[in-house]
């Protein structure tokens, strides 16, 4: 009871965060749902899909840490900026690693913007396999989501578009297998969905 009141108290934030910015509205739910939707195609083990589904919500909780001025600028950010926004993943991991029960979240949210091929953050060194497969999940479905939503500095890209995107960088940014399942899946998920 304990457990799951904290995780609806975190989950809270995380919508918070959403909700603080026009442009993300509704992101953690929908990095959510698409991440289930790989899970059970994936067959993965329940206890696995429920702490990847606990981590698509809480991905971004880190970014409670950065500036607000930051996180809404309606305009590329610069140099200095982008460095504070690839801090969020080591502060949504310390944030859930105090909790002292969400232990297996943790990796999850710290390498989602890790690159299949190396080179993502906060750890330029770890890659394939060797990356969390909920991080690989997160991954492709965070990419998606955001590459289709509005943004004040970019508008958003088609579902075609998008799709095409992660095929593109398909072995390189993203896991190439979560891609394909992604791609395989997500036109009748988006047909249900919108029914």
């Amino acid at each position: 009871m304990i457990i799951r009141r904290y995780v609806k108290t975190l989950t809270s934030l995380a919508h918070i965060i959403d909700s603080s910015d026009v442009c993300r509205r509704r992101h953690c739910y929908k990095v959510e749902k698409y991440s289930l939707m790989i899970c059970r195609k994936m067959k993965l083990p329940p206890r696995e899909i429920r702490a990847i589904k606990i981590a698509s919500i809480l991905h971004d909780i880190g970014k409670i840490g950065i500036d607000l001025d930051i996180i809404k600028k309606p305009a590329k950010l610069n140099p200095e900026e982008w460095a504070k926004i690839r801090l969020h993943p080591e502060i949504g991991t310390n944030i859930v690693k105090q909790t002292g029960f969400l232990d297996e979240m943790a990796p999850i949210i710290k390498y989602h913007h890790a690159r299949y091929n190396g080179g993502g953050y906060p750890d330029p060194d770890i890659k394939g396999e060797a990356i969390p497969v909920g991080s690989r999940i997160i991954c492709v479905t965070d990419a998606f989501d955001a590459m289709t939503s509005e943004r004040p500095y970019r508008a958003a890209l088609s579902t075609e578009a998008a799709l095409a995107e992660l095929k593109r960088c398909s072995g390189s940014q993203f896991d190439p297998r979560i891609v394909d399942i992604f791609l395989n899946s997500y036109p009748s998920y988006s047909h249900r969905e919108n029914k």
